[in-house]
């Protein structure tokens, strides 16, 4: 018997949350990993609890999701912290993301043979980190120093660096399907590009204006949560009619009203719903997975594993240099990035759509490599902290 979609909505959370609880408390999994690991288990392929059109029609679930993770790194976005972060994690923080972008990609296309959209893609991907995992290890060994200082700085602007990337990235994916080739098509690609951040830019400062001018109208908390809220799903629903970039829109969201405001509630409020958004958004994930797709990643989801924690490990030590870091931020800074998880995985959904014909290859990998880099990345970082003399 295949149960109902709301059924499957209530076995999501309820299962997700209990596999959660016991995994992460026995195996010491990051929640990230157990949601992925539940889906994958209840998904279509091993013991299909799910109702199919539940999986298959995951867009509005995706995208909600998507707009969460990108809204609340926005809010960490300050001009004001920013200038306190200093210029060796400003610098580090650019390093690490574009060479792991750059490695990745040019590796994809030259030597797996891969078609440029494809490489481009995985690259881009390549560029994101999971605070969280970072944070978590830090939190449980009660890191503390001028290493620690600098990680935390490095992987707050980190996928602030990668939305960007990816959006850029996007938008010269879809170029280079649109046409053929030119000698004006990286013209027309960089072209379309600032076009859409452009847009994303204009969305998200309007909202926030909007917002921040309504605001005084709103007098209870409940009140608060549906107008923040309201505003949130606005942005997110302007963006798929006008097919700008969602991950870059919501986090200019979250960084202008960050700004503007000088304010949390809006995001407290936010933080109070958004636990259940994740679970399913990541359980999903892992059930959307195809399990004939882990046949043939083979050599390009080993290549992806090694070339990205490469890319971030030489990136991290260019950027140290150029700044004039510590010996030990040179050496073990790019370590501590290894783990990856919502907003690669998030990106990867999107491009699924923005390429089809490799989106369920980049999604399998990414999906494949985040699993991964959440039960190996932690105990790297902790290694990493250890080396720099961060944990006693």
């Amino acid at each position: 018997m295949v149960p109902s979609e709301i059924l499957s909505a209530g076995f999501i959370l309820f299962g997700g949350w209990a596999f959660g609880k016991i995994l992460s408390k026995y195996l010491k999994l990051p929640l990230v990993t157990c949601y992925i690991l539940f889906g994958i288990l209840i998904g279509p392929n091993i013991l299909k609890l799910t109702h199919p059109r539940f999986i298959q029609d995951t867009k509005i679930i995706s995208n909600i999701g998507l707009g969460f993770i990108a809204f609340n790194i926005g809010r960490s976005f300050i001009w004001e912290n920013i200038r306190k972060i200093g210029k060796i994690s400003f610098t580090i923080s650019i390093f690490e993301a574009v060479n792991a972008w750059i490695i990745v990609s040019v590796f994809a296309k030259f030597v797996l043979k891969l078609d440029t959209k494809a490489s481009l893609t995985l690259g881009a991907l390549a560029s994101a980190t999971a605070p969280a995992a970072t944070m978590m290890v830090i939190r449980e060994y009660r890191a503390k120093g001028n290493f620690t200082n600098t990680l935390l700085s490095v992987v707050a602007l980190d996928d602030a660096w990668c939305l960007i990337i990816i959006s850029i990235t996007q938008a010269v994916v879809k170029s280079l399907g649109m046409k053929n080739a030119t000698n004006l098509l990286i013209i027309d690609a960089i072209i379309h590009s600032l076009g859409n951040i452009t847009g994303a830019i204009i969305t998200a400062t309007l909202l926030v204006l909007l917002l921040k001018y309504l605001s005084k109208y709103v007098t209870t908390r409940e009140g608060l949560l549906i107008y923040t809220l309201s505003f949130l799903l606005i942005g997110i629903g302007i963006c798929e009619i006008f097919r700008i970039p969602l991950l870059l829109t919501c986090m200019l969201m979250g960084g202008i009203l960050a700004n503007i405001t000088k304010e949390i509630k809006f995001f407290e409020i936010i933080n109070e719903i958004d636990a259940p958004i994740y679970l399913i958004f990541f359980v999903i994930a892992g059930a959307n997975l195809e399990i004939v797709y882990l046949e043939k990643i083979g050599r390009i989801g080993v290549s992806y594993v090694i070339l990205r924690v490469f890319g971030k490990f030489i990136g991290a030590y260019i950027g140290g240099v150029l700044s004039k870091a510590p010996e030990n931020v040179k050496k073990y800074l790019g370590l501590a990035l290894v783990p990856q998880a919502g907003v690669a995985l998030g990106g990867a959904l999107i491009f699924k759509e923005t390429i089809p014909e490799y989106g369920e290859l980049i999604f399998t990998t990414i999906l494949t490599s985040t699993v991964i880099y959440e039960i190996i990345g932690p105990s790297i970082t902790k290694w990493a902290l250890k080396k720099a003399g961060n944990i006693s």
